[in-house]
């Protein structure tokens, strides 16, 4: 589970840093409010996967992995699009739902 540890530091890292260059590069633009839901998911992604990381199982596992991997697509296609940079916004649903049957798989995992 050490990668999970180590995913979840780098995407906690990454939201806070798009939170300080939301700040900084769109104060009073629409699209910060974008980057803003878009941090909180990752970094709500990012506190569960620090929590799983100390876990054992499979299922932990998968939890961590959808979780964080979903994170990080739709969290990464919301920043691409708000730096008006290539990306395909198809992906932002599809990571979106991965986070959601990350918390659901994680509601049938054993703690400890």
């Amino acid at each position: 589970m050490r990668i999970i540890n180590i995913v979840a530091a780098l995407s906690g890292l990454s939201a806070l840093l798009m939170l300080v260059a939301s700040h900084h590069i769109f104060a009073g633009d629409p699209e910060v409010s974008f980057i803003y839901m878009a941090a909180a998911t990752q970094l709500s992604a990012a506190t569960a996967g620090l929590a799983i990381a100390n876990r054992t199982g499979r299922l932990n596992l998968i939890a961590g992995a959808l979780l964080l991997g979903g994170a990080t697509v739709f969290a990464g296609t919301i920043y691409l699009g708000a730096f008006h940079l290539p990306s395909i916004h198809a992906l932002a649903p599809i990571g979106g739902a991965a986070v959601l049957l990350g918390w659901l798989t994680l509601a049938f995992t054993k703690p400890g």
